[in-house]
């Protein structure tokens, strides 16, 4: 389906707000309300438009947690403690026994946040690997 300079600008609107009016949407496109409302409807029936939908708040729908196991060669988390106190989003660290040395606790506002939080663990002296294990549910056992 080919669209005009109209249907793109009412998607655009619509995309902003999909609660928008009819009337409104017509005032902002310089188009009768019945042209918008006929345009809409061959926009939806082309499955153009295929739903409307609510924006979330952000900070409810994006926040992420996730571990990471480090492995240091040689062992120095000693020297990453004052390192971690850098980044607020860490909230629990353990240095444990096996074949990783330390495990980090990280609840961060988004993706691109955790990223770079990993970017920054990258860059501490003597790390050889870092996993990052990203929590997909939260459930308590009892």
């Amino acid at each position: 389906m080919k669209l005009d300079s109209f249907d793109q600008k009412i998607l655009a609107l619509l995309v902003e707000d999909a609660r928008l009016s009819v009337s409104d949407i017509a005032r902002q496109v310089n188009l009768s309300r019945s042209a918008v409302t006929d345009r809409i409807k061959r926009l939806e029936e082309s499955r153009t438009i295929t739903g409307y939908h609510a924006k979330l708040n952000q900070s409810l729908d994006t926040q992420v947690t996730a571990y990471f196991s480090v492995t240091f060669t040689p062992l120095c988390c000693d020297l990453i403690s004052g390192l971690m106190k850098d980044i607020p989003e860490i909230k629990m660290a353990h240095s444990i026994s096996g074949d990783v040395d330390l495990i980090v606790f990280v609840e961060a506002a988004n993706m691109a946040r955790l990223n770079e939080i990993r970017s920054l663990m990258d860059a501490w002296p003597n790390v050889q690997r870092i996993m990052t294990h990203t929590v997909l549910a939260d459930r308590l056992i009892r």
